[in-house]
């Protein structure tokens, strides 16, 4: 079921969520190139979705937007009170931000990602619990997260 709050975003918004719920706490560095996967997936990968809005949103893709993840209460929130958000949530402004500046192009993608079509990520924490990367290369690693192709 679409949820509502999420859909009725612009591309810009439900991007500059994406990259809250995912990388809040990571440098501009990693907002950037989780900003990039997703990107690249919109580009890329006609699975994930030919749009912004279906990329983040599809269906255990980013882990903020699933249902029992605790990022996804504070994403509806926001999503439901934008305009107070934004005033109020620096982190969110930084985001949208970098989410505005990948979709017109003056943040240019981060190179790896970019160059080699990455579109897997986790953290290190989630590593420990999943095995989908094994076998796949490491592209990047910034801070806490790593990213694959």
């Amino acid at each position: 079921m679409k949820n509502e709050s999420f859909w009725k975003l612009s591309d810009r918004q439900i991007l500059a969520l994406a990259i809250y719920g995912e990388a809040r706490g990571e440098p501009a560095e990693g907002k950037i190139a989780v900003g990039s996967v997703i990107m690249e997936r919109v580009d890329h990968r006609d699975w994930d979705g030919k749009t912004v809005h279906e990329v983040c949103l599809k269906k255990y893709q980013f882990s903020c937007f699933n249902p029992g993840d605790p990022n996804r209460g504070k994403l509806l929130n926001l999503a439901e009170h934008w305009d107070e958000a934004m005033a109020t949530d620096p982190a969110l402004n930084d985001c949208y931000t970098i989410a505005y500046g990948l979709l017109d192009g003056t943040i240019p993608r981060t190179p790896e990602i970019a160059a080699s079509h990455c579109c897997q990520y986790l953290t290190k924490a989630a590593k420990k619990g999943v095995t989908w990367w094994t076998g796949m290369d490491l592209v990047l690693t910034v801070r806490n997260h790593e990213f694959y192709a």
